[in-house]
C-alpha cells in the first residue's frame, strides 16, 4: 500500500476515533449534567418540603398556643361567673340578671373556644380539654337544675345542690390543672398527633 494512502487511512481512523471519543465525551458530559441537574432539583424539592414542614410546624404550634390561651382565659371568666351565680343562689349576693347573663356568656365563650383547642390537639391537650369540657358541662347541668327549682326547693334540696356544686368545682379544678399541664408539655415539644374519639 502506498504510504500516502496509509497516512490517509490512518488519519481517517484517527478522525473517526477522535469524533467517536468526542461524541462519547459529549454524551458523558450531557449525562453528567443531567444527573447533576436532577440531583440539584431533588435537593431543592426536599429543601422546600422541609421548609414547608417547618413553617407548618411553627404555624401549628402558634395556633395550638393561641387556642390554649383562649380556653384558659375563657375558663377564668367562667369560674368567676359560676361562683357569682352560686353565691346569688345561696343569697350571699343580691339577685341580678347581670349575674345570670355573665354566667351564660361565659358558657357560650367556653363552648366557642373549646372546639378549636380540641381539633388542634395534640393528643394530650385534646384529652385534657375534653375532660375540662365534660366537667364544665356537668357543672352547668347542676346549675340549670338549681336555677329551675330554686323557688320551690326545700332546704334539704338546696343543701344537696351546694354539695354537688362543690364536688363539681373540685373536679373542674383538677381538669383545669390537667389542661395547664398538658398545654405546658405541648409547648415544650412533648406532643403528638391528635387522636380520634
Amino acid at each position: 500500500m502506498d504510504e500516502g494512502l496509509v497516512a490517509i487511512v490512518t488519519a481517517g481512523v484517527g478522525l473517526v476515533g477522535a469524533l467517536s471519543g468526542a461524541a462519547m465525551g459529549g454524551l458523558a458530559a450531557v449525562r453528567g449534567a443531567r444527573i447533576g441537574a436532577e440531583t440539584t432539583a431533588h435537593a431543592t424539592i426536599e429543601q422546600a418540603r422541609t421548609q414547608g414542614r417547618t413553617q407548618h410546624d411553627h404555624w401549628l404550634r402558634d395556633e395550638r398556643k393561641r387556642a390554649a390561651v383562649l380556653m384558659l382565659e375563657a375558663y377564668d371568666r367562667f369560674a368567676i361567673a359560676a361562683s357569682s351565680l352560686t353565691r346569688m343562689f345561696d343569697l350571699e349576693i343580691e339577685a341580678s340578671p347581670d349575674v345570670w347573663n355573665a354566667y351564660r356568656a361565659s358558657m357560650n365563650e367556653i363552648r366557642k373556644v373549646y372546639f378549636p383547642l380540641r381539633l388542634l390537639g395534640p393528643a394530650r391537650v385534646h384529652q385534657a380539654a375534653r375532660g375540662l369540657w365534660q366537667s364544665i358541662e356537668q357543672h352547668h347541668e347542676g346549675i340549670e337544675e338549681w336555677a329551675d327549682g330554686i323557688v320551690t326547693a326545700t332546704d334539704e334540696t338546696r343543701a344537696g345542690w351546694r354539695v354537688r356544686v362543690e364536688q363539681q368545682r373540685h373536679t373542674i379544678g383538677e381538669a383545669h390543672s390537667d389542661l395547664i399541664d398538658a398545654v405546658s408539655e405541648s409547648l415544650q415539644g412533648n406532643d403528638s398527633v391528635p387522636s380520634r374519639n
